[in-house]
């Protein structure tokens, strides 16, 4: 395959938005609603247009949302922060991070504070980041932390039962993609090395399980004589011993891209992505990553992966986000329309106890690289992301569970400027 799909990186969607926009990408217009009175009025919108951002719950409801890119051009990455208030509904600057970071993971720490690690500080080549921050909710404010060994993109990074913080893989270059992994220790600040995967990866996904190991799954590699490749393994890590091991079991399906969520009852599910296996069509061979719309299961205690029902359509660099009674929501992803790189609309719904899929209509506003958070009310704000055209969004919207669908609100007097 072919070297351009090392995908789900973020120098790949922001270099691909840059290519299919050309040089006038700016941000999305503004929405309009109608009021209970008649009037057209703007939606409620962050501050400023992300995509491929981070966002986290802080403990106090708020939002964090940082980072991401503005224009998908070089000087457009991101180092701005706001929050979002849920009680309030309005959207507000917080202080910036120490240096722009789009597609950084994000993870809460023990004691309220966040931790910030890696991403890429523009579009380009090199362009990744070795260095890592916190953000204090009391002060409001970030503030640098030690250095990783290694540049990260496409990583994961996975709390610990101790309050450490498992960072694996990724890419250092764009290309080059990393066996590596570290721990974070919140209480000197410092990263150190622990052991190395089986298989380098990047773009994979990582979750914890009830053992206290941590699952990783996926992802692919890129650098290769052959261009990029895609996985169906998976491995374990142990705190205990600071090392990877193999899973046995194969993943149904290769996946890069996917989305991954821990259930309520102990298993982890895994949604969409994109596989490398040659899908053959009456017309045409495709050499490239194909969209999946199929998802399965990890089951800790078979050590197995199952096949769920499929989606109504393929999610590639989706969000999956549980809900308050267990069930997960899918939304948004990669399509392609004519030339351009966009989002999509479709949302999808799992169902745990039938490990069946139900749609759940569409987004109001096509989502791609977008963010989706859990509120304390239990709904999912959804914010950013590429939509139509390649544009780049600050609008908002919000899944009712109550409502089974999706909703936007009008701008508040309250809303800042």
């Amino acid at each position: 395959m072919n070297r351009r799909y090392l995908v789900a990186l973020s120098f790949f969607i922001a270099a691909a938005i840059a290519a299919c926009a050309g040089g006038g990408v700016t941000e999305t217009p503004p929405v309009f609603l109608t009021n209970p009175q008649g009037s057209r009025v703007e939606a409620l919108a962050m501050t400023t247009a992300r995509a491929n951002a981070a966002a986290i719950r802080l403990r106090d409801g708020r939002v964090l949302i940082c980072g991401g890119t503005a224009t998908g051009q070089v000087g457009g990455v991101l180092s701005s922060a706001e929050l979002y208030d849920p009680v309030a509904r309005t959207f507000a600057p917080t202080g910036s991070m120490t240096v722009p970071r789009a597609g950084q993971t994000i993870t809460m720490l023990r004691d309220g504070r966040v931790l910030l690690t890696g991403g890429v500080q523009n579009v380009g080549f090199r362009s990744q980041l070795s260095s890592a921050e916190i953000y204090d909710p009391a002060a409001g404010a970030f503030s640098a932390t030690g250095s990783m060994s290694v540049p990260r993109e496409g990583h994961t990074a996975t709390m610990l039962r101790d309050g450490s913080v498992l960072v694996a893989g990724g890419s250092d270059n764009g290309i080059h993609t990393l066996d590596s992994a570290e721990i974070f220790d919140p209480s000197t600040g410092t990263f150190s090395r622990a052991g190395h995967l089986h298989q380098p990866r990047v773009a994979h996904v990582a979750a914890l399980l009830g053992t206290g190991k941590v699952l990783i799954a996926g992802g692919g590699r890129g650098g290769m004589p052959s261009g990029y490749i895609s996985y169906d393994t998976a491995e374990m890590y142990d705190p205990a011993t600071r090392s990877f091991t193999a899973v046995r079991a194969h993943m149904k399906s290769d996946r890069v891209g996917a989305a991954a969520v821990k259930l309520n009852d102990g298993r982890v599910l895994i949604v969409g992505g994109k596989s490398g296996r040659v899908v053959t069509s009456r017309n045409r061979n495709l050499s490239s990553l194909t969209p999946l719309n199929t998802a399965e299961i990890f089951d800790p205690e078979s050590g197995t992966f199952i096949r769920t029902g499929d989606m109504s359509a393929p999610h590639y660099l989706a969000t999956a986000t549980i809900l308050d009674n267990g069930n997960v929501l899918v939304v948004g992803g990669w399509t392609i329309r004519g030339p351009l790189v966009v989002g999509m609309r479709d949302a999808d719904l799992f169902l745990p106890e039938s490990n069946l899929f139900s749609h759940v209509g569409q987004t109001n506003v096509p989502r791609l690289t977008n963010t989706a958070t859990l509120l304390n009310d239990g709904e999912v704000l959804i914010a950013g992301g590429v939509a139509d055209k390649a544009l780049i969004t600050s609008s908002v919207e919000f899944y009712s569970p109550k409502q089974h669908r999706f909703l936007m609100l009008p701008e508040t007097s309250a809303a800042t400027e």
